[in-house]
């Protein structure tokens, strides 16, 4: 047997799993292989079910799942092994996160995520209780300008791209927010490259407050962080400038 196939009794036993898709489901119930998958090829079955113990990965595939109903994000438990998708050999991974791992036995559903909570990356060092408020110089487009709106995101991921591309010579932060306003979906990403809105980005005109920090989180590779603002760079050449209105 691969060495890489994880049992539910091994050292990953306590974390806790997700799994995202678009079917209304309850506490008790079995996700089963052998399901049209969520994304990729739809006119092939799968003889996998995925799961992922990173609540990222499971947000996208909820929101890149088929269907119009709202995406949902479950926490389950694998009833069977599970083996890592990097060593599936058709996996390629897809530029964004994906699920981690798969299981050719069904997954029961413990209960949803529907709270959580939501981020902003920044260079600025600051503390609990500070407001950061609208008005900063974008990470693209024309430098001459401020921005109306200040963001805030649902995933970790979004939120280290921000603290890694803000302005500024400060270490990248990332800091738990709540919004004091009304908050909309970030229009430069929604329904943009991909369909909805998987990074969960959105904006908002009121300042937003700071109630606390993530300190350990990873940020991308260098490699990574140059494509970036490579891909940003040639935005800024063709003339494409962010949503603001």
């Amino acid at each position: 047997m691969n060495q890489d196939i994880l049992s539910t009794t091994d050292n990953l036993q306590p974390q806790r799993f997700y799994h995202g898709t678009r079917a209304e489901l309850n506490p008790g119930d079995l996700i089963k292989p052998s399901n049209p998958p969520d994304v990729g090829e739809r006119g092939r079955m799968t003889p996998y079910v995925y799961l992922t113990p990173h609540l990222d990965e499971a947000i996208w595939e909820a929101e890149l799942a088929i269907g119009e109903d709202p995406g949902r994000v479950y926490i389950v438990e694998p009833i069977g092994p599970i083996e890592d998708t990097s060593d599936q050999t058709e996996h390629k991974s897809p530029g964004h996160p994906s699920m981690s791992y798969f299981s050719r036995e069904p997954l029961r559903v413990t209960g949803e995520v529907t709270e959580w909570p939501l981020y902003h990356g920044t260079r600025a060092d600051l503390k609990s209780g500070d407001l950061i408020k609208a008005g900063y110089i974008p990470n693209f487009g024309n430098r001459d300008r401020t921005t109306p709106h200040v963001y805030l995101t649902r995933t970790l991921d979004a939120a280290t791209w921000g603290a890694e591309l803000a302005a500024g010579e400060g270490r990248g932060r990332i800091y738990i927010v709540e919004p004091t306003g009304p908050i909309e979906d970030d229009p430069n990403l929604t329904n943009q490259k991909f369909r909805g809105n998987p990074t969960k980005s959105f904006r908002s005109r009121e300042p937003i407050r700071i109630t606390g920090e993530i300190t350990n989180w990873q940020g991308h590779s260098p490699e990574t962080i140059k494509a970036m603002k490579d891909g940003l760079e040639r935005l800024e050449r063709l003339g494409v400038e962010p949503i603001d209105d």
